[in-house]
């Protein structure tokens, strides 16, 4: 299924218009005369954002990657193979059976084509192979990493791209006969193609690419097959797919209809080794486009289009019935690994997007409401905000709860609980000495999602996005109470070293009969103080504290708090403390925003 959809989406967006050619990084363009003399080195590299020279983009002869011994690329390949030399720290050495190698290849095709420009191309090998000081032909700001390609003085295109050089490479790599076996993608008689081509950018994967498809040992073979033989892909499907796969996860992949434009993004990277790539039957589709941009850098605008869609019943959630895919992917040891797979409409995955951001949704106390990345979702969650403290799988996992729309992982919860006790329920930035709001947004937002999709929790399900009076939880209300008191002493005594939010917020949220009563006590002589500088605001909050505890059962302060009950403690002592700056409540100066 996976192959197959990724083999549709090849087909679709013109990425197999030419299976024997595919687009490569080029340094360099030997130009040659027709005798095969070296004209000049064409430098193609161009710079990027930060103006380093990067290898332009050109469509040369699919082969495939060199693992170990000498093999030619055909009319594409680096500087051992076409000048017969290699740097090696700062001598040059002579590399005559690679020079020998791309010498055999060339006169093959030559021979076979009569074409004039491999013979230009075969002239001057043969020439640097006779040369004594083959180097002398590099330039002085040659790469190890280059690679070149070759063009006959005066010609528009390639030697590469001749149209008797073209058709002698495609039968080259036709498969004879065929075949004995089924492909599992197309469901047509073939071979097995012997090595599928490999993936690059997986993350945690090796720069020369990993293998999705590959049996590399014999405790991987059955019933006598070998290799790939053992599942079955014919070469036309196997490199559809891989071609499919290497555009998805390239953020700059040019589009080969159209070489001065770029495929939208499909991918979203979700830690230092996984990522998800994904795509819809139809290649224009409106949802995909915005889809990367929700999870990686989410758009204020895009967000609310999703948000109230169902409001005004646009067609992209309700009735888009397109096929949408999504793949998570993992590099390491060779191989890319399978996280996860994704296969439905676009309706119902928008609505499983618009439940997630609902789940968020949380009333911000500032004008310029920050929107988070999964990502930094996780960032705020962890020691420092550093993503080497993440877990490893959890933003996969994250990710693949929201796209199945179940719960959403459960260790999400404590590791919140911990940063919110370790660093105040509002997170002072160390450097500036104000309170970092988007950290402690982003965090709240955390716990909120996952009380939302506990479904033995009904109090914790109901959620609201901002201060709700007429929940009656416990939890919920101690929250409110903590962050009423909390803001009673503020009002009375100013800014101090450490409010009670510092010092009691953890022994609050865990065993409330340990604190409350003391302050609660406390509370009366901070009640008694304001009275005499703001009478009102202190009649004001003596009432919020009596209606706040008039809610409370009998028993008002549980001895302990369950992890879920503590999440609900927090998201009531965040709502009341965004209620107070809504409401333009006498605010600590240290508390304003940043």
């Amino acid at each position: 299924m996976i192959l197959a959809a990724l083999k549709d989406l090849a087909e679709a967006e013109g990425l197999m218009h030419d299976p024997d050619y595919e687009d490569k990084p080029v340094s360099r363009l030997v130009d040659l005369a027709e005798d095969g003399r070296l004209l000049n080195l064409i430098d193609l590299r161009k710079p990027d954002r930060k103006g380093k020279p990067r290898p332009d983009r050109k469509c040369v002869p699919k082969t495939e990657g060199r693992t170990s011994g000498v093999a030619a690329q055909f009319l594409y390949d680096k500087a051992d193979y076409v000048f017969g030399v290699r740097r090696v720290d700062d001598s040059w050495e002579r590399t005559d059976e690679q020079l020998d190698s791309s010498i055999a290849l060339v006169r093959e095709a030559g021979t076979a084509t009569q074409d004039p420009g491999l013979s230009a191309v075969l002239a001057f090998l043969e020439r640097q192979r006779e040369s004594k000081n083959r180097e002398a032909a590099l330039p002085k700001d040659y790469e190890a990493g280059d690679w070149f390609v070759f063009r006959v003085s005066g010609d528009e295109g390639l030697v590469s791209d001749r149209p008797a050089v073209r058709r002698w490479w495609a039968q080259q790599r036709t498969q004879v006969g065929g075949g004995a076996a089924t492909c599992l993608v197309t469901g047509e008689r073939c071979s097995a193609v012997d090595k599928h081509d490999a993936l690059k950018k997986v993350p945690g994967g090796s720069k020369s690419g990993v293998a999705l498809v590959s049996f590399n040992d014999p405790a991987f073979e059955s019933y006598g097959l070998e290799r790939n033989e053992n599942a079955t892909v014919s070469r036309p499907a196997a490199e559809a797919y891989a071609r499919a796969l290497n555009r998805l996860l390239d953020s700059d992949y040019r589009d080969p209809r159209d070489s001065g434009s770029i495929l939208p993004r499909r991918n979203v990277r979700l830690s230092d080794d996984t990522t998800a790539v994904f795509w819809a039957a139809d290649p224009g589709n409106e949802f995909a486009d915005i889809f990367e941009s929700v999870f990686s850098n989410p758009d204020p605008s895009a967000v609310g289009r999703l948000l109230e869609a169902p409001k005004i019943g646009r067609p992209l959630l309700l009735d888009d019935k397109t096929k949408f895919f999504a793949l998570t992917l993992s590099g390491g040891q060779g191989r890319a690994t399978i996280r996860d797979w994704h296969t439905t409409s676009v309706a119902v995955m928008a609505e499983r997007v618009r439940r997630y951001f609902g789940d968020l949704a949380l009333a911000f106390p500032f004008e310029h409401q920050p929107t988070a990345s999964i990502n930094g979702l996780l960032r705020s969650i962890v020691l420092r905000a550093e993503d080497k403290n993440i877990p490893p799988n959890l933003a996969a996992e994250f990710f693949g709860s929201i796209l199945n729309d179940g719960a959403l992982p459960l260790t999400l919860l404590p590791m919140a609980l911990r940063r919110v006790k370790a660093e105040g329920p509002l997170s002072i930035n160390r450097k500036t000495g104000k309170v970092d709001w988007n950290r402690s947004y982003f965090r709240m937002q955390v716990i909120k999602a996952v009380l939302c999709r506990l479904k033995n929790r009904p109090e914790s399900s109901g959620v609201k996005a901002m201060l709700d009076e007429k929940n009656t939880g416990t939890s919920y209300l101690l929250g409110r109470l903590f962050a009423v008191l909390e803001h009673l002493q503020a009002a009375a005594q100013g800014q101090t070293n450490a409010n009670i939010g510092d010092r009691f917020y953890g022994a609050a949220s865990t065993a409330p009969v340990t604190v409350f009563s003391r302050l609660l006590s406390l509370s009366k002589h901070h009640i008694a103080k304001l009275r005499k500088d703001r009478p009102g605001q202190a009649v004001n909050l003596d009432k919020m504290i009596s209606a706040v505890i008039g809610l409370l059962p009998a028993e008002k302060f549980p001895a302990a708090l369950m992890m879920e009950d503590q999440g609900l403690f927090a998201i009531g002592y965040y709502h009341q403390r965004q209620a107070f700056f809504a409401k333009r409540e006498d605010v600590p100066a240290e508390l304003k925003e940043a």
